[in-house]
């Protein structure tokens, strides 16, 4: 059957926004990468190499974001491709996602200004939205969700949809647990303000009840997993011991959220935020209240889990995109409903102003070089530093010659493609928390094994007591010449045939 005229417009714009997306992307696509992403990269490559997750390679997320990444690089291989693949990608089943909400109220034209305001927004610079951190796949599987309970309408729900529903919020659970807050009250609010087709609380409660039963069934399986081949106290001393002690005090944390500083980096998303409050408080005086009120849920099950974790990092407040996207879209659509005829259009006209407003606060970084691009994202050389060395790194070590990174950063064995000695590559953890001991002595016992050739320590963690560097010290001297590169230090074996070829390197400029 051939689409009618009415379906083929939205599907023209949707894939011209798509496009869009795509585009965008790839302007940035020689980026100086931050650690999150990079470790993740080498997590999911490591692990197609046999490496099991938590007993070898090391992280305290759940699992689902390193297994994301391994099956990128099946797809488009280890290195920026995959990158690029997973960020347009995610943003990509986003737009479709917020779309599909954006229509449930105010129709095609809110969903389409939903859209429209996910493409500008999605890519937000300061928030570093341009890259695939963790919260690119998470707001993908919150979005969908939140379509499929805002979207019933007419006939009774079948069960497939909350079977649905509850996939997809164990899948954000295993991105990041706190994303069990959006799940929470999102479901809270399905079964106090049921949609009438679904037959009032009670069968509300089961459809949650169903949703609740898929996403414990999905942990089930995962933690069964890790408990048949043997990694279960690895992956609990990862997931739970250490992340009970990384996020310290829950009502610290919540308090901290009401701390107008730590909102900053969403300074580029204002024009959309104050459309998307207009909107809301309309919503919930004079629209559709139900479906307003889900979205409520939404936004305080995103304020949950922006601040539980404690470090306001800016990636945390992409969870706040899709949310502000549906928003807009809704207040574009409930407001032009509810404007006398003759002024109908000025909530479109608003929309159009925000597009604008958000363009403009976005496109100057663009128009940056990617290292200067990074530097201003980041406030920092260190990533651009990083990618000079890891290019170093091919000319100084012959292959399968090795090196070990003190530090967190990861972008070293990314960009020069040389596999960690360790599966432990981040200093973090080694240095205080309930694992330091315990993964200190892991990471010195592979080190023993497999001495790397040159060690690699990063200045703010060169001063630090803790057994790895104990270890270094004994069996490592700085490097011929200068042994410094930006914030790195380079440590060689005395006699070894590295350090010969170091010697024999002309003398570096300081």
């Amino acid at each position: 059957m051939r689409p009618s005229g009415s379906a083929v417009a939205p599907l023209l714009v949707l894939l011209g926004l798509a496009a869009v997306i795509a585009v965008v992307r790839l302007q940035t696509f020689d980026e100086p990468l931050e650690r999150d992403i990079t470790g993740a990269a080498v997590m999911g490559q490591e692990l197609l190499l046999g490496r099991p997750l938590y007993s070898e390679v090391w992280d305290h997320k759940p699992p689902a974001m390193h297994a994301t990444h391994a099956l990128a690089q099946l797809v488009a291989g280890y290195g920026r491709r995959a990158i690029y693949l997973l960020g347009a990608g995610s943003a990509i089943v986003t737009l479709l996602g917020v779309y599909a909400a954006g229509t449930a109220v105010g129709g095609l034209a809110a969903g389409l200004w939903a859209a429209a305001f996910w493409t500008v927004v999605s890519g937000d610079l300061w928030l570093q939205a341009n890259q695939p951190n963790t919260e690119a796949f998470i707001n993908a599987c919150l979005v969908w969700a939140f379509a499929l309970l805002v979207r019933i309408d007419g006939g009774a729900p079948r069960l497939r949809r909350f079977v649905l529903i509850g996939a997809l919020f164990a899948l954000a659970s295993l991105y990041k647990t706190v994303n069990g807050a959006s799940a929470a009250l999102l479901a809270c609010a399905f079964v106090a303000w049921p949609p009438r087709v679904v037959g009032g609380r009670t069968r509300a409660l089961a459809a949650m009840l169903v949703a609740a039963a898929v996403a414990a069934l999905a942990w089930a399986v995962v933690v069964g997993w890790f408990g048949v081949t043997g990694r279960f106290a690895a992956f609990w001393e990862a997931v739970v011991t250490f992340n009970s002690a990384y996020a310290g005090s829950l009502t610290a944390n919540l308090a901290r959220f009401f701390d107008p500083a730590v909102h900053r980096s969403m300074f580029s998303t204002i024009p959309l935020v104050a459309l998307a409050v207009l909107g809301l408080a309309a919503g919930l005086a004079r629209a559709d209240r139900r479906r307003f009120t889900f979205l409520l849920a939404w936004v305080a099950g995103t304020a949950l889990a922006v601040a539980l974790p404690g470090k306001f990092f800016p990636h945390y407040f992409q969870l706040w995109l899709p949310v502000l996207a549906v928003a807009g879209g809704w207040a574009v659509g409930a407001l032009g409903r509810l404007a006398p005829a003759r002024i109908a259009t000025l909530p479109h006209l608003a929309g159009g102003v925000v597009i604008v407003l958000l363009v403009v606060l976005q496109l100057p970084l663009y128009q940056l070089s990617a290292e200067d691009f990074s530097r201003a994202k980041y406030r920092t050389d260190l990533f651009v530093e990083e990618v000079k060395l890891a290019r170093e790194l091919d000319t100084l070590l012959q292959p399968g010659e090795t090196f070990y990174e003190f530090g967190a950063e990861t972008g070293l064995y990314f960009e020069s493609r040389r596999r960690p000695p360790s599966g432990a590559f981040y200093a973090y953890p080694l240095l205080s928390g309930p694992v330091a001991a315990t993964l200190s002595a892991r990471v010195v016992r592979d080190l023993e094994r497999h001495p790397p050739d040159l060690f690699i320590v990063v200045d703010w963690a060169a001063n630090a007591k803790n057994p790895v560097l104990d270890w270094a010290k004994a069996r490592y001297r700085w490097a011929p010449g200068d042994p410094t590169r930006g914030p790195f230090i380079l440590l060689v074996r005395p006699g070894s045939a590295l350090e010969a070829r170091m010697t024999a390197l002309p003398t570096r400029a300081r």
